[in-house]
Formats: C-alpha cells, sequence, structure tokens
C-alpha cells in the first residue's frame, strides 16, 4: 500500500475523466452502506473518494469507491476499483493477455488498463446501481477484492495494494 501519494493523483484523474468532475458532497448512501457494514474508511473531500482496506485471506486489499456517479439513460452507476499494479513502464503483453483471458470469466466487474500522471495502472472495477444496498454493496466489494488480490498475487506476488 506504499503507493497511495500517486494514487491519490490518480483517483482524482480519474473522476475527472470518467465520471465529468469532482462530486459536490459526499454520497451518504455510500456511508450509510459502509457504516451499517462496520467498514472503516477514509474519505478524499476533494472529490468524493472512499478508501478502505479489506482483508483477503491472510492478505488485504485497498478499494475504492467513488461517490459521484455518471448516468445512462434511466440508471445512475457507481464505481468500485481496486489497483494492483502503478509504474510509468507499460504492463508486459503476456501479462495484459491474462487479464483479458480473465475478463471473459468475470460475472461482474472488469480489468482496466489507465495512463494518467505519467503512470499505468491495471485496476479491477465493478460499475453498479448507485442505489445498491448494503448487501448488494458488500458482495461487490468482496468481488472486486478477491478478484484484484488473487491477480496481484498471481502476476506480481506481492501484497503491494
Amino acid at each position: 500500500m506504499k503507493n497511495f501519494k500517486i494514487f491519490g493523483l490518480f483517483c482524482m484523474l480519474l473522476g475527472l475523466n470518467n465520471w465529468g468532475g469532482f462530486a459536490q458532497n459526499i454520497d451518504q448512501r455510500i456511508i450509510d452502506n459502509l457504516n451499517q457494514l462496520n467498514f472503516k474508511y477514509q474519505t478524499k473531500s476533494s472529490d468524493g473518494t472512499f478508501q478502505f482496506t479489506v482483508p483477503v485471506g491472510n492478505r488485504t486489499q485497498m478499494l475504492f469507491i467513488h461517490s459521484n456517479t455518471s448516468s445512462y439513460d434511466k440508471l445512475e452507476i457507481r464505481e468500485i476499483y481496486s489497483v494492483i499494479y502503478q509504474s510509468p513502464n507499460k504492463p508486459d503483453a503476456d501479462k495484459l493477455s491474462m487479464l483479458l483471458l480473465d475478463n471473459s470469466q468475470k460475472k461482474l466487474g472488469a480489468w482496466e488498463l489507465v495512463y494518467e500522471n505519467k503512470n499505468y495502472f491495471i485496476v479491477f472495477t465493478a460499475k453498479i446501481l448507485a442505489t445498491a444496498d448494503s448487501a448488494d454493496l458488500k458482495s461487490t466489494i468482496d468481488i472486486v477484492a478477491s478478484s484484484a488480490d488473487a491477480m496481484e498475487q498471481q502476476l506480481y506476488i506481492s501484497d503491494e495494494w
């Protein structure tokens, strides 16, 4: 979890690029759900991103939830994600191929390669309804955490994130 400083900038940029700007307020729906689930979290008031760490077996995985949402037709969508790689170097083709193959096995969520602030990030992200209740949020958190941790361990053997 040593990459938090650069990742803070990444979160800010991801919020601008994918969601159309900073959140005006931190979304109370997330606070209510995370509190109901007894998650300890931090928030960034600049963009409304929630950050927390969850156990995955004998390891941990850092997750993020954006307060700001995007809309499509009548759907309001929220993103929950976890990073497994950050580097100025692009991941090699074999690793990217593994991620694409793994995507085909996922029922919720997908791998993304993001380039921001002269760094490449490999991110597992799930996009769910912003109105999801605490049970659905917990299921999504579990999927994102276990998917990210398993791939981080497979590709990099580390528990950095």
